[in-house]
């Protein structure tokens, strides 16, 4: 009874340490934020998104702030935002140059006006589910 619960323990192990070595997590960490927009407005939403959320992103992008990012659509509703950043560090509060340049960029793209008014009708179309940070695992 000694050797196979033993035994039994000794396999075990093994394999989790197998488990182990078969992946790694890849560089980077992705915030995904799942909307769900109500019915027959999602062209609406994702014309708003164009104007300030990809736009946004965009820049982010060129400054290096982010690796990149995606937008997709499912078919209950629900739209799913990513943003890939190089790590978590990036996610800090910005400099005041950063948030001077991207400004700068950004009202090159849509006024302020244009943006409050923009965002203002995303109220009436849709509701964040939730945001989370998420990692990529790569299988060996």
């Amino acid at each position: 009874m000694r050797f196979l619960i033993i035994s039994m323990l000794m396999f075990s192990m093994a394999g989790y340490a197998q488990e182990e070595d078969s992946r790694e997590p890849a560089p980077g960490v992705i915030e995904l934020t799942v909307v769900k927009v109500k019915t027959n407005y999602i062209q609406d939403y994702l014309d708003g998104l164009e104007l300030t959320w990809v736009a946004a992103n965009k820049i982010q992008q060129e400054m290096g702030i982010i690796d990149g990012f995606n937008v997709y659509v499912g078919n209950n509703s629900h739209v799913y935002l990513s943003v890939s950043y190089p790590n978590f560090a990036a996610m800090d509060p910005w400099s005041d140059e950063q948030q001077a340049e991207f400004e700068k960029k950004f009202r090159k793209v849509i006024s302020e006006q244009d943006q409050a008014s923009t965002a203002q009708g995303y109220e009436d179309i849709r509701e964040i589910v939730r945001v989370e940070m998420i990692n990529r695992i790569i299988f060996n």
